[in-house]
């Protein structure tokens, strides 16, 4: 009988709260479930749910963990769908370059042509430099020679001068020539990577025919 006027207490409780006021559902640290017009703001971090005068939930605020959660689950939604984008659009490149690739050279023997010709224009270049690069080095060792013989200052001063302007050239000389060798093992990896990729597509092309 003492069960029984508890819970007719409680369910009287309830229904003037849902006809006099707003209120809120919240759970503690425990677990248990509570009504009340206000959430205490120790419990406000587990989040709440408000209800009308009615009973009704008008409102629910999640907790601070599963916001926590949700967001962290959107980055991983966004990055995804990123990576995918990031995906399709390395494939339509592909596909691109392949389609130019295959437009460009009709054979094997015709892609490795230009590729040789790519690599003989580097190797003049760099052959050019170097050339420059020692006439530079000859003019500095007679430069020097004759600045050892110099006696007067001012004579010494202006043989400097021009010494100065020829190492700052042989520097230039030798960037470039380092610079151009960097070229064409570019040039040189970037043949044999085209090479291999139109062998595959023609060898791909072909299947499909057959």
């Amino acid at each position: 009988m003492k069960k029984l006027t508890i819970y007719t207490t409680l369910a009287l409780s309830f229904s003037y709260l849902s006809v006099d006021a707003a209120y809120y559902r919240w759970t503690d640290d425990t677990g248990q479930t509570h009504y009340s017009y206000s959430v205490p703001q120790s419990n406000a971090h587990l989040g709440h749910t408000e209800l009308s005068k009615q009973g009704i939930r008008t409102k629910k605020v999640i907790s601070a963990k599963r916001n926590k959660q949700l967001k962290e689950l959107e980055k991983i939604r966004k990055a995804r769908k990123r990576q995918a984008a990031e995906k399709q659009k390395k494939i339509q490149f592909q596909e691109e370059e392949d389609s130019l690739l295959l437009s460009v050279f009709s054979s094997e023997k015709e892609l490795t042509k230009a590729y040789e010709s790519k690599l003989k224009l580097a190797q003049v270049t760099i052959d050019l430099l170097k050339s420059r690069h020692k006439a530079q080095s000859e003019k500095l060792e007679i430069l020097e020679h004759r600045y050892e013989k110099l006696v007067e200052i001012k004579y010494k001063q202006a043989m400097e001068k021009q010494i100065d302007v020829v190492l700052d050239n042989l520097k230039i000389y030798q960037q470039a020539i380092t610079e151009n060798i960097i070229e064409k093992d570019k040039v040189r990896a970037e043949f044999r990577k085209t090479l291999n990729r139109f062998k595959k597509l023609v060898a791909r092309n072909v299947s499909e025919i057959y």
